[in-house]
């Protein structure tokens, strides 16, 4: 197992620890904010379905990169694959913003 393999993990594990903790902290109506193209966070979507988007899409890239790393030993580079674990990180970073929001609006109102 490659470092770069154990870090994805890791953060897929992050991302799903934090959707975790989002069942837990928010209560079940709790909308969550989703960003779809450009301009930050433009959509709302139930506190299930924005929990289980980010370590979905985290999966898909997890196993991209799976992929991927085992070509990787065949041709030279790691471009696609440092990509795509900074993808992961960025990921998980917005689904913490998104929780922490979500986790706010609760509180105001």
């Amino acid at each position: 197992m490659s470092l770069i393999t154990l870090i994805d993990g890791v953060l897929l594990l992050a991302m799903i620890g934090v959707s975790l903790y989002g069942v837990t902290a928010l209560p079940p109506g709790a909308r969550m904010p989703m960003h779809f193209g450009t301009g930050g966070y433009n959509r709302w979507v139930s506190r299930n379905v924005g929990l289980t988007m980010w370590p979905a899409g985290g999966v898909v890239i997890y196993v991209i990169l799976i992929v991927t790393s085992r070509d990787h030993g065949t041709h030279s580079g790691s471009g696609p694959v440092v990509g795509l674990t900074v993808a992961l990180g960025v990921i998980l970073v917005t689904e913490i913003g998104a929780v922490a929001v979500a986790l706010s609006r609760g509180r105001r109102g």
